[in-house]
């Protein structure tokens, strides 16, 4: 049967907070050159809204609808999957009679005289720092590690201050190393010092400050530095090239020492991290905490850069400073593809000192 639509995610991912409204888009797209009508169900109606619950998408284009979690006064009871909650989603291609229109009442008919040629079901999967908290605070190293699949940056989008209070969960465990260092390799980042570029306006970058003082080289080598960045973590092949043209260096390394190609690599831009290497930057850069550009291929998950990498010669057993190699780090992230092919070329399956 030819496919109508296609979901762009497989969940419905819901960050969730307790007592308020938490809402989620999804997205369809219709694959086929006629209108495709859909109408959503929830097995759980007493938890979800779903606006517009049903629609018309047109030919070969996009339509969205929202899922809204209705405020909850616990936690769920299971997370990130939730087996309870389910949607579905069913289609049919839309060939409306001369009474049929696209508001919701007259495609609830439509739908009911005719059966839906294509049904898609959607899981549900609560994410969110709330969630990570409780499942640091618990120990629970599976859901840790299933949280930080389905929210790649939800470790580096924390504000110190919450970064600094999770470690601190983590290291108050009976246990506490394999969380310690399952937070710490999927990219939880503690400042140890402030910036003192800063000091006098924490608001305002170091390209300001070194312009503000007359160093206006200074500040034009760390703007092009900071757009090598930019640029390596959305995979933009042209501007990176552009901005090399201009003499902007590939070796820029930003506070944490993160070069453009850790930048490419964590985000799985296969593009970049080939345009920088060819461009001479050093495969074994690290940052200031000894993680090698495979090291953040294999915390971003991304494979096709792993492979990239590798088949480029790097260091296939690379430690950083907690010792930690690419196929432990792709073990405690639970890449089993990445850990697979790293094992096939013979890479090292030795633990960090700290666990052994």
């Amino acid at each position: 049967m030819e496919k109508l639509v296609e979901v762009c995610e497989p969940e419905v991912r819901i960050e969730f907070a307790l007592n308020c409204k938490c809402r989620t888009t999804v997205r369809l797209r219709c694959l086929i050159a006629t209108p495709v009508a859909f109408k959503i169900q929830t097995s759980s109606p007493h938890k979800f809204l779903v606006k517009p619950p049903t629609g018309v998408i047109p030919p070969l284009s996009h339509a969205t609808f929202q899922v809204i979690l209705k405020p909850q006064t616990q936690l769920p009871s299971s997370y990130p999957r939730s087996p309870s909650d389910r949607f579905l989603i069913k289609t049919a291609e839309f060939v409306p009679n001369s009474s049929a229109s696209t508001l919701p009442d007259s495609i609830n008919s439509w739908f009911a005289s005719r059966p839906s040629k294509q049904d898609l079901k959607l899981k549900v999967a609560f994410v969110g720092p709330v969630l990570l908290r409780h499942a640091v605070a618990g120990g629970d190293l599976d859901a840790v590690r299933n949280l930080i699949k389905r929210q790649k940056s939800i470790l580096s989008d924390l504000p110190p201050s919450e970064a600094e209070s999770l470690l601190r969960a983590a290291t108050e465990l009976v246990n506490p190393e394999h969380m310690v260092h399952l937070l710490l390799e999927a990219g939880l980042r503690i400042e140890t010092s402030a910036d003192p570029t800063l000091a006098d306006d924490p608001g305002r970058s170091p390209p300001h400050n070194a312009r503000d003082d007359g160093h206006d080289e200074e500040g034009e080598i760390l703007d092009q530095g900071e757009a090598m960045l930019t640029a390596a973590r959305h995979g933009d092949v042209k501007q990176l090239e552009s901005l090399i043209r201009r003499g902007a260096s590939v070796n820029y390394h930003d506070q944490y020492g993160l070069t453009a190609l850790h930048a490419a690599a964590i985000k799985g831009q296969k593009d970049a991290v080939l345009m920088l290497s060819n461009a001479g930057l050093d495969l074994e850069c690290e940052d200031e905490e000894g993680h090698v550009p495979l090291h953040m291929a294999v915390e971003g998950g991304a494979l096709e850069v792993v492979e990239v990498l590798v088949n480029k010669g790097v260091n296939i057993n690379a430690k950083n400073k907690r010792g930690a190699t690419p196929l432990y780090m792709a073990q405690i992230l639970g890449y089993g593809d990445i850990f697979e092919f790293l094992n096939s070329r013979g890479a090292s399956s030795s633990l960090p000192q700290i666990l052994q």
